[in-house]
This record gives structure tokens, C-alpha cells and sequence, in this order.
């Protein structure tokens, strides 16, 4: 299996590379900066890059059986641009281009699903998100948007207070209709992200994740 990680030098991403490295899969990690990525691994090929960079990305998507993004916008009130966004268009071209069909990317429930009953989980981030970080939630919602636009498999991983606790493999998935609780390990969400490489349960789908 050979997966191609964005995001693969942030907390969740690098956990994600780990886990994968050590299941077997040839991992190609696209970063702005290798130097963060302290892993050898000959299954492992770092790819440097920017994110306008659709030439490089195609590059690095090539051959692979899915994409894994954790890229997420800043957390900051105001910033210029959207980067989080054009890495994921391009993302998504090129694997169109390239006619591979199986995409993960994280988000948060301020992206609404479908099938999301009123509740907490599915209200409140979405709510705080528009008053504190204006910027990052308009992105997120545009993230969202062209993600479900596409005719990938794709899945939106939806995520509320992630946390550098030690892995507990007691992930709880809901829409809404199931409480849960709200902070959840960085590595219980690279695992989940993993398996959805192979799990097919929610293509097309946006499970909230929690403990």
C-alpha cells in the first residue's frame, strides 16, 4: 500500500507517517520543511514542496493508493490568504487528474454533514469557531465545500480538542446522535485516519471523533 501524507511534520501527521511505517506502507510525505521529519525509514520518501505548488503535489501523489491530508488552517483571528484551502484544490486536481479516488482530510464539525443531529458536538464549535477564529472557520467551510464537490472517496475526519495524551484505541464516532467526549489523543486520530484507508464505512462521510 503506498500513501501520499500532507501535513506529515505536524503532531497528528507525524504520528500518522509512524503508524503507517510501521504497518508496511511506502509513505511519501509532502512538507515544507524535511528537516522536521526526524525518521528513517526506507519506505519513507520526503518530499519538500509549498502548497500553490500543483506540479509538485501531482509529483507526489503519483502512484499512490490514497491521500492522507492533517493540514489545517492557522489558528489566529486574522491571516492573509488560504493556504489550508489551495493545498487542498490542488490536492484534489491532481488526483483527479491521476484518477485516484481514495482522499482523507481532517476538519471540524463546523463543517456540517448531512446526517449531524442537533446536539453540542455538531453546534458549538461551529458557533465559538465564527467568533474567535473568523478567518480559519471561513477557510475550514470552503475546505468542506470543494471537498464534497469532488467525485472522490473522500472522508472528512471532524475533530473538536485534539490532545498529546498517550494513545487509548477507544475512539468513539458520532453525528450527533451519540455523546462524546470532545478531547481526544493526536495519535487515536492518526490511527483512525489510517484505517480509513482501507475501512470503507465512511466514504463519503464526516464521523466526529472523540474519546
Amino acid at each position: 500500500m503506498r500513501i501520499t501524507v500532507f501535513g506529515a511534520n505536524e503532531d497528528i501527521g507525524k504520528h500518522l507517517v509512524n503508524k503507517a511505517l510501521s504497518k508496511g506502507f511506502y509513505v511519501k510525505a509532502y512538507v515544507r520543511d524535511p528537516a522536521k521529519i526526524q525518521i528513517s525509514n526506507s519506505n519513507l520518501e520526503i518530499i519538500k514542496g509549498e502548497l500553490n505548488d500543483f506540479q509538485k503535489i501531482k509529483k507526489a501523489i503519483t502512484d499512490s493508493n490514497a491521500v492522507i491530508s492533517t493540514l489545517g488552517p492557522p489558528l489566529k483571528y486574522k491571516y492573509k490568504g488560504h493556504p489550508i484551502l489551495d493545498g487542498h484544490l490542488n490536492i484534489i486536481h491532481a488526483m483527479i487528474e491521476l484518477n485516484i479516488s481514495r482522499f482523507i482530510t481532517l476538519a471540524t464539525p463546523s463543517i456540517r454533514y448531512s446526517k449531524d443531529e442537533a446536539s453540542i458536538a455538531t453546534k458549538l464549535p461551529g458557533i465559538i469557531a465564527r467568533i474567535i477564529y473568523p478567518s480559519p472557520y471561513k477557510e475550514i467551510i470552503q475546505i468542506g465545500k470543494v471537498v464534497q464537490e469532488s467525485d472522490l472517496d473522500w472522508t472528512i475526519v471532524r475533530i473538536i480538542a485534539p490532545n498529546n495524551k498517550p494513545e487509548t484505541q477507544n475512539i468513539k464516532v458520532s453525528f450527533g446522535d451519540k455523546k462524546i467526549k470532545f478531547d481526544i489523543p493526536r495519535e487515536d486520530i492518526a490511527n483512525f485516519m489510517l484505517n480509513q484507508v482501507i475501512d470503507k464505512t465512511y466514504i463519503q462521510s464526516m464521523p466526529i471523533i472523540g474519546s
